[in-house]
């Protein structure tokens, strides 16, 4: 499943994009691809292998053939049913790699427990900056893990947990870090669809209050109503910083 695509991909060593997105890639395919990039002289940039069936044996093969690799950039594994030994990988790699500046684990199921060994190792990467965790049933407790992160200093500035049960609880430990100066290093936030309603619109209004290294945030369809939007206006009477504020496909009444 996906090997022969694999191996045709890691044919020349002069290839530095490669596109494997809905190829059918398994973990076999993945050995395959980490056999190439771990060659010395392994140009790629770019490895996108989202909505393929690479889980977490072959997220472990990747993971480890890119410790040493100084050249790839981008690592899009979305949809691909990594779990918690997969996110284990994935944290080792950040730890040892000081290259990849996008990743993209979106849509997989890291769940809270992988995502807390994930944050484990960011404080010791300043290399990344796209941290794409999208639809990974994460809630309050695996954003706290990772609020620790952010706050010892590392590299992330784009930051997307859209699609997450987050809730209130979950807006509130986000709000709690954008207020430390520790955190002001975030400038895009992607919270849409995380259940955050009225009361954690509320939340995330306070931190803007004293944030301002954002400068987007994402709340689409969270269920807010006038109440959770009036304290957001409010913020934005003080908040310079923001330039882009998305609470389309909520419950918006008053124009």
């Amino acid at each position: 499943g996906g090997s022969a695509a694999a191996t045709t991909a890691g044919g020349s060593v002069s290839v530095s994009k490669v596109y494997l997105g809905k190829c059918e890639v398994t973990d076999e395919g993945a050995g395959v691809l980490a056999e190439f990039v771990a060659r010395e002289n392994c140009a790629l940039t770019e490895l996108r292998l989202h909505d393929n069936r690479v889980g977490d044996r072959g997220v472990g093969a990747l993971g480890a053939a890119l410790h040493s690799n100084r050249r790839l950039g981008v690592l899009v594994l979305g949809g691909n049913r990594i779990q918690k030994l997969g996110a284990a990988s994935l944290g080792l790699l950040l730890r040892f790699n000081h290259t990849i500046t996008d990743l993209d684990v979106s849509g997989n199921s890291l769940g809270d427990d992988g995502l807390s060994l994930l944050s484990d190792c960011l404080p010791a990467n300043r290399a990344l900056r796209n941290l794409h965790l999208a639809r990974n049933n994460i809630s309050a407790v695996g954003v706290a893990a990772l609020t620790k992160a952010l706050a010892s200093g590392c590299g992330v500035l784009r930051l997307n947990l859209g699609g997450n049960p987050l809730k209130a609880e979950g807006a509130r430990v986000l709000a709690q870090a954008l207020s430390c100066v520790g955190s002001q290093r975030l400038t895009h936030l992607h919270v849409g669809a995380a259940q955050l309603g009225d009361e954690g619109a509320t939340c995330l209004a306070g931190a803007l209050h004293s944030n301002y290294s954002l400068s987007a945030l994402y709340m689409q369809g969270n269920a807010i109503t006038d109440l959770g939007a009036d304290p957001l206006a409010d913020a934005l009477t003080h908040n310079t910083g923001l330039v882009e504020l998305h609470v389309d496909g909520n419950d918006l009444t008053r124009k």
